[in-house]
């Protein structure tokens, strides 16, 4: 069931793999129906509409496993309207293929994602180990009481609220993040991966910035993943832990660009992304009580 209002099933990470796995469409080839959790807000995220484009694409293209994906958030998603996800093919050879997967709903285009997938090689050599150096462990990170899901447990390395305007530091974020069940399916497993990648993007961009943060998203400031890009190192299997390393590299102009890493908890590198993201002040409302040498 769609939705976010009281009768919409509890939020839990489960029912968000369930939302992964798009249903093919009886009738017409190449069209997957989904549902979404908006939780509390009236708004889908981007990165759940990734994860469902994924799934689309390697169900359309069986055999084949999805190497990267480039979601575009176009338009924001009503979460109590069913998504209607359309794969066309742009070509199928016998190693590679690519797609487009249009998300909409009631006609209107909500997200476009390109994706690339390959048939699985065996290494002719092989480097994964993540860039920059060594994180305390989840042991010595923070419980992230502001990401609660049930079923997936976040903790943030040497920051208490990654939400409040006056906790500062450098604008990078890393984040351990443990499921309390990993899919079995390759697909599924993918879009689990590419969804945590929306989540702390733009609390990275802000964290240096005193007087603002993500706390006050919607509020006194305009904020939005624009767009996210996944690539997968295979093999993408993981057992317990996942470190998801965030780095702000530009922020300003309206807009942040924030590159990431996804590795295990025994330091193999299994996925890279990048997400561009809006961040503005809202022309009328309480953003004056922002200070002004800290506005955007």
């Amino acid at each position: 069931m769609s939705g976010s209002g009281p009768e919409a099933a509890a939020s839990s990470m489960a029912r968000m793999v369930d939302i992964f796995d798009v249903r093919p469409d009886p009738v017409v080839p190449a069209r997957y129906l989904g549902d979404s959790d908006g939780g509390s807000r009236r708004v889908v995220d981007g990165s759940q509409i990734l994860g469902q484009s994924i799934v689309a694409a390697s169900k359309a293209l069986p055999g084949r496993t999805v190497r990267t994906a480039h979601a575009l958030f176009v338009s924001a998603a009503d979460p109590d309207i069913p998504l209607d996800f359309t794969v066309t093919t742009i070509k199928a050879g016998r190693s590679f293929a690519s797609a487009t997967v249009t998300a909409r709903q009631e006609l209107k285009v909500r997200t476009s994602c390109t994706v690339l997938l390959d048939i699985p090689q065996p290494d002719l050599v092989r480097r994964d180990e993540p860039a920059g150096l060594p994180v305390p462990g989840p042991a010595d990170a923070i419980l992230a009481d502001s990401l609660p899901l049930p079923g997936r447990e976040v903790r943030i390395v040497g920051c208490t609220d990654i939400n409040d305007p006056e906790e500062t530091g450098p604008p990078v974020v890393d984040a351990w993040v443990r499921y309390d069940e990993v899919p079995a399916r390759d697909d599924l497993q993918r879009a689990v991966l590419a969804h945590f990648t929306g989540h702390l993007g733009i609390s990275t961009a802000l964290r240096p910035h005193a007087g603002l943060g993500t706390a006050q998203a919607h509020h006194t400031l305009s904020t939005a993943p624009m767009g996210i890009s996944v690539t997968f190192h295979d093999p993408v299997t993981w057992d317990g832990w996942l470190r998801y390393h965030h780095e702000a590299t530009f922020v300003g102009a309206g807009s942040a660009h924030i590159r990431g890493q996804i590795s295990t908890g025994s330091g193999r590198l299994i996925a890279s992304f990048t997400q561009e993201a809006m961040i503005r002040a809202f022309e009328r409302g309480p953003v004056t009580d922002i200070p002004s040498e800290a506005r955007l």
